[in-house]
């Protein structure tokens, strides 16, 4: 690492903003914003534009031809482009999370760079090209070659990483203290690590295989074998398991390495029995949902329901996910009242962690997320038809019909669910960078409360609209009433989508906030770097 001599003039100052953005911290930064323009650009034809409008704000082609049978589940165009646009933000995320494990967990100092740069442009690259692949030159092949390539550095970084972070007995170092918390926490990084990977190979076989023949799918169109384009020889049943399983476990672990992050993050000393006791039970609850996952893609093999063992890890984390969040709440509790904790009340202890908005909403999430995703999840799994013997759980769910209307119904929760999860969780990386970088005064509380508002209400709304037909038994014959399924919906709840409208301009307007915040303190030089970066 060179020392740079602060000097006057514009070369010296565009190297300083260089220099900055070359960091772990200033990548962080740079994704978030790349990620922010990604989500502005598909909101220019998103349906709240269009009902404004008329129209899209960009003339963007939609050709979304049918094959000769009109069957929709064949729009080949639209899936092939959903599949690009899912990619084109998941892998940035994935990369914006490996910048946080880079700069404040332990890993192997020359591995650092070696995962950096080509996670970076990999990542970027990916994103870039998909997004160009999916919506502007979708005749231009070497442009998917390009994100192909990008998904490949990737990857590569991913490998370098669990080399890295492979705990021995000289790494990471520990004192006798905090000796054992710190192996079993380093463990746990490295076993996430090596789930991810295995992951991600599931989901390339997949889409190398069809990629072969350039026949996309969506996962949620495969919801009911009875009315879906089965075809044996076109989607392969191991292959349309193999894409739902690579979906899922790939949000699951993404979630497991923010709450590692976090939990880091909060207990950075990695001193307490419930640290200990919390990383014990991540590796089990880990391993066991990435195992249940991994095994749907052999549904038909296999001699039981492999669902069942994602519910078991899935509710193992959600355990520690509330451990972790008491325990914020609590050293954000003792951070603010600081010598007068002890002798303060418990009512004064917890008023005063909303004193401090970003933190109190960082660890509200890991709560907030069982209500609106894992719970209504799992209770939508269990009241799935068993079929002709159906399970005792299933029984004791029936109060709800998911599979007794129209597919479109049912499909809105299978894809309205896992997206509430993927915005929540790029919700809680921003509070947690926000905290990181130490934005403070009136910006902090402004963006903390707007993402606790935005969190709020449009997750809260989004259980109701997805949820609400299913508890009526008797709306697969009040859909007999209307023309089609979308009449029904703008009857029953006409006014939830404007609700959940509200929400994401409530995150719209924080993210806005933090881009010029951002931009702000760079321009102004308090984000200058004094030492290069590798």
């Amino acid at each position: 690492m060179t020392t740079v001599e602060k000097e006057e003039g514009i070369i010296p100052w565009l190297k300083y903003k260089i220099n900055y953005g070359l960091t772990f911290k200033g990548m962080i930064t740079f994704t978030i914003v790349w990620e922010f323009c990604i989500i502005l650009f598909l909101s220019t034809f998103s349906q709240p534009i269009e009902a404004i409008l008329g129209q899209p704000l960009l003339a963007i082609p939609f050709a979304d031809p049918l094959t000769p049978d009109g069957n929709p589940f064949r729009d080949v165009e639209k899936a092939g482009r959903l599949i690009m646009v899912y990619h084109s933000i998941a892998v940035p995320f994935i990369a914006t999370c490996t910048y946080f494990v880079l700069e404040f967990m332990d890993v192997r100092e020359k591995f650092k760079s070696r995962v950096k740069w080509p996670l970076f442009i990999g990542s970027i690259l990916a994103s870039a090209s998909g997004m160009i692949f999916a919506y502007i030159l979708p005749e231009a092949w070497i442009i998917h070659g390009l994100y192909l390539v990008g998904l490949s550095l990737t990857f590569y970084a991913g490998v370098i990483l669990l080399i890295g972070v492979f705990p021995t007995k000289s790494f990471p170092k520990r004192d006798q203290e905090a000796g054992r918390n710190i192996f079993v926490g380093q463990l746990t990084l490295a076993l996430l690590a090596f789930c991810i990977l295995v992951s991600v190979i599931i989901g390339a076989a997949v889409g190398a295989f069809f990629g072969n023949g350039m026949i996309p799918l969506l996962a949620e169109y495969f919801l009911r074998h009875d009315i879906a384009p089965w075809n044996e020889s076109i989607y392969p049943i191991i292959f349309v398991d193999g894409i739902k399983a690579h979906l899922h476990i790939m949000l699951a672990l993404i979630d497991v390495i923010i709450l590692l992050i976090v939990y880091r993050y909060t207990v950075p000393d990695q001193k307490g029995r419930w640290y200990l006791l919390s990383m014990v039970l991540v590796i089990p609850g880990m391993l066991i949902m990435s195992i249940g996952a991994w095994l749907v893609t052999f549904g038909d093999i296999i001699p039981f329901d492999a669902h069942y063992l994602i519910y078991a890890g899935s509710g193992i984390l959600v355990l520690v996910g509330v451990i972790l969040a008491l325990t914020g709440w609590n050293r954000t509790s003792k951070g603010i009242l600081g010598d007068t904790y002890e002798s303060a009340s418990w009512f004064s202890r917890a008023k005063a962690v909303f004193k401090d908005p970003v933190k109190f909403s960082l660890y509200f999430l890991f709560i907030w997320v069982n209500f609106v995703m894992t719970f209504s999840g799992i209770f939508l799994a269990l009241s799935l038809d068993g079929g002709d013997d159906p399970s005792i759980l299933t029984r004791v769910t029936s109060l709800v019909a998911f599979r007794e209307g129209p597919l479109a119904v049912e499909t809105t929760v299978a894809r309205g669910h896992w997206h509430v999860l993927a915005t929540l969780s790029a919700v809680i990386l921003l509070l947690l960078f926000i905290d990181m970088i130490d934005i403070q005064g009136l910006p902090r509380k402004l963006m903390g409360w707007l993402l606790f508002a935005g969190s709020v209400i449009a997750f809260g709304f989004a259980v109701i609209y997805m949820y609400f037909p299913h508890m009526d038994q008797d709306w697969a014959v009040n859909l007999t009433k209307y023309a089609d399924v979308q009449e029904y919906w703008e009857s029953i709840a006409s006014w939830l989508p404007l609700a959940l409208d509200l929400g994401i301009m409530l995150f719209v307007i924080a993210i806005t906030i933090f881009c010029f915040h951002q931009l702000i303190e760079i321009l102004k030089g308090r984000k200058d770097v004094k030492e290069f970066p590798e």
